[in-house]
C-alpha cells in the first residue's frame, strides 16, 4: 500500500458576488507554488447572461459543468466556435498567444453550476497557437470501487485515460478526477509522487482526522496537500495516495493533481506570464485585435 499524501491546510472557499444572481465560491490561494501548476478554481453559480467577452492569455480557462448541473453553458469563442457545454462536459481554453470568449447560461434563466479553472502554461508554451479542447461526460472514463465513483475528467488514473490525455497539442497536463462517496465510504486515490494538487469539496462533507477544527469539512472547502515530499526530481510513479472519507451523508470530491512548472507567475487580469513585460504584450495584442475579435452576443443586465 502506498504512503499517504500528508494535508498542508484546509482554505475556506469565500463567497463572491458578480452581481445579485451570479456568483461562486472561489479558491485562489496565495501561496501558488503548493498548487502549481493550477492558478485557482471557482465553484460557480451562472443563471443569467454576465460574462461579456473577454480575452485569456498565457493560461487555459477551463469550464467543468457538474453532472448535476440544472442547465448548461453556451460557449463563443474568437476561433468560431459556438457549441453548448453540457452538464458533466469539459470545456478547455488553451489561450497560449491570446484569444477571446464568452460563456452565458444555455437558457438564461436555467442556473449553469460547475467549476471554472485557471491553470498556467510553462514559459515555452505561452505563445502556441490557442487551442479548445471539448470531452463529452459520456465520453470520460469511470472508475468503480467501493463506495465511490471516480470519473476521470482529465489526464490519466487507474489505468484509464480522459480523450484530452490522446491530444498532442495539450500543453499543461494535469489530473482531473471528479470522485463521488457513498456515505461513510472512503477511498485511497494513488497520485505520482512528482505531482501536487488539492481537492474540492463541492458536495456533502469529508471527514478531515488532521485538524480537528474543521473535522466534518463540509462544501464549499479545498484540502491543500503538502509537497513536502514533492522533489523537482521526483519520478511519475503513482507512490502516494490521497485519502478521502465521506460522512453520513456522502461527498462529491473534485481532485487536482500536476507536475509543478516551478516558474515565475505573474498574473494581471486574464492574462498570466513570467514577467510583467510579458502580460502587457498579451495586454498590447488583445487591443490591437491580434487575439481575433467576438462581438457580445447580449447587452449587460440583458
Amino acid at each position: 500500500m502506498n504512503p499517504l499524501r500528508a494535508i498542508h491546510s484546509v482554505v475556506a472557499l469565500p463567497l463572491h458576488h458578480f452581481d445579485d444572481r451570479t456568483f461562486a465560491h472561489v479558491f485562489h490561494p496565495q501561496h501558488l507554488g503548493l498548487v502549481d501548476p493550477f492558478i485557482g478554481v471557482d465553484v460557480f453559480n451562472m443563471p443569467h447572461h454576465f460574462f461579456l467577452p473577454h480575452p485569456h492569455g498565457g493560461m487555459s480557462a477551463i469550464t467543468y459543468l457538474l453532472p448535476d448541473s440544472p442547465g448548461g453553458v453556451r460557449n463563443r469563442d474568437s476561433l468560431g466556435d459556438d457549441s453548448t457545454i453540457a452538464p458533466g462536459d469539459l470545456h478547455w481554453l488553451q489561450a497560449g498567444s491570446g484569444m477571446v470568449h464568452e460563456e452565458t447560461p444555455a437558457t438564461p434563466g436555467i442556473p449553469a453550476l460547475g467549476l471554472q479553472i485557471f491553470v498556467n502554461m510553462a514559459a515555452a508554451h505561452k505563445q502556441v497557437a490557442p487551442a479548445v479542447f471539448q470531452v463529452a461526460g459520456a465520453d470520460m472514463p469511470v472508475v468503480q470501487q467501493a463506495g465511490a465513483t471516480v470519473r476521470v475528467v482529465a489526464g490519466e488514473w487507474g489505468g484509464r485515460a480522459s480523450p484530452i490525455a490522446s491530444d498532442p497539442r495539450w500543453a499543461t497536463r494535469v489530473t482531473l478526477l471528479d470522485v463521488t462517496l457513498q456515505p461513510d465510504a472512503d477511498v485511497r486515490l494513488p497520485l505520482p509522487a512528482g505531482h501536487q494538487g488539492f481537492a474540492l469539496v463541492v458536495a456533502g462533507h469529508v471527514l478531515n482526522q488532521k485538524h480537528a477544527s474543521a473535522h466534518d469539512l463540509k462544501a464549499p472547502a479545498a484540502i491543500v496537500f503538502d509537497s513536502g515530499a514533492v522533489a523537482p526530481d521526483a519520478g511519475d510513479g503513482p507512490l502516494h495516495d490521497v485519502h478521502l472519507q465521506a460522512g453520513p451523508q456522502g461527498a462529491q470530491v473534485v481532485v487536482f493533481a500536476g507536475k509543478p512548472l516551478r516558474e515565475p507567475v505573474v498574473p494581471w487580469g486574464p492574462f498570466v506570464g513570467t514577467s510583467r513585460a510579458e502580460v502587457a504584450a498579451y495586454a498590447q495584442a488583445y487591443q490591437s485585435g491580434a487575439m481575433g475579435q467576438l462581438d457580445a452576443s447580449f447587452t449587460r443586465g440583458a
